[in-house]
């Protein structure tokens, strides 16, 4: 069973959905969404709850990430034991990598993760709270408005613990909200747009 986790935190758009369901045609899965939680609390609530009904795999889908259709079976073909898809963030891939090529972290907007990941790993999975510094590679804390760099943590703990990181070739859609509909001006119709392409990647050297 797979578990599709999605941290909605109280927005889906429906063309998400839409291509989700065109990718678990074939797939025994249930569905756990969050709501009015913020992250990393989304994530961590989400994936001990599914753990409850012994996935074998979950997987990571943020409400804004378009799936291309097809791609979770060739998800499932990679032999890593975690697989992300990538998609623009400002321009920029949600791939990190190092000199060498290796990835050492990615964003969980279209991710396929292992069961053993989540087993090996110690709780929480996803933390904010603290921060990878990069000029000496230490942990520190975050501000307490810190937004994000949950994925970079878990990607790192689960390298940490041997496991590895893969990427599918292609790129999901990011779509973000333009303007709300309003009664009398648009019928009511939301306008979507997509947020940039990928145009930018990062290589970064890790320092122990």
């Amino acid at each position: 069973m797979i578990a599709i986790v999605i941290p909605t935190r109280g927005l889906i758009f429906t063309e998400v959905e839409d291509a989700l369901d065109r990718n678990l045609d074939i797939y025994d899965h249930k569905i756990y969404r969050s709501f009015n939680l913020p992250i990393p609390e989304c994530q961590n609530f989400l994936v001990e709850k599914a753990l409850k009904d012994d996935p074998a795999y979950f997987l990571f889908l943020e409400e804004d990430v378009v799936m291309p259709e097809g791609i979770l079976t060739k998800m499932f073909l990679k032999e890593e034991d975690i697989i992300c898809l990538d998609y623009g963030v400002e321009g920029w891939s949600c791939v990190t990598r190092d000199s060498t090529g290796k990835i050492l972290w990615c964003g969980l907007g279209c991710t396929l993760v292992k069961r053993e990941v989540f087993d090996k790993l110690e709780t929480p999975f996803f933390r904010s709270d603290i921060e990878l510094r990069l000029n000496d590679w230490q942990w520190i804390n975050s501000p307490p408005d810190k937004y994000g760099g949950q994925d970079i943590y878990f990607c790192c703990k689960a390298r940490e613990a041997g496991f590895k990181i893969g990427q599918i070739e292609g790129e999901a859609r990011h779509l973000k909200l333009e303007q709300l509909g309003q009664s009398g001006i648009n019928n009511g119709l939301h306008k979507i747009g997509e947020k940039p392409k990928v145009t930018k990647n990062q290589v970064l050297d890790e320092r122990r």
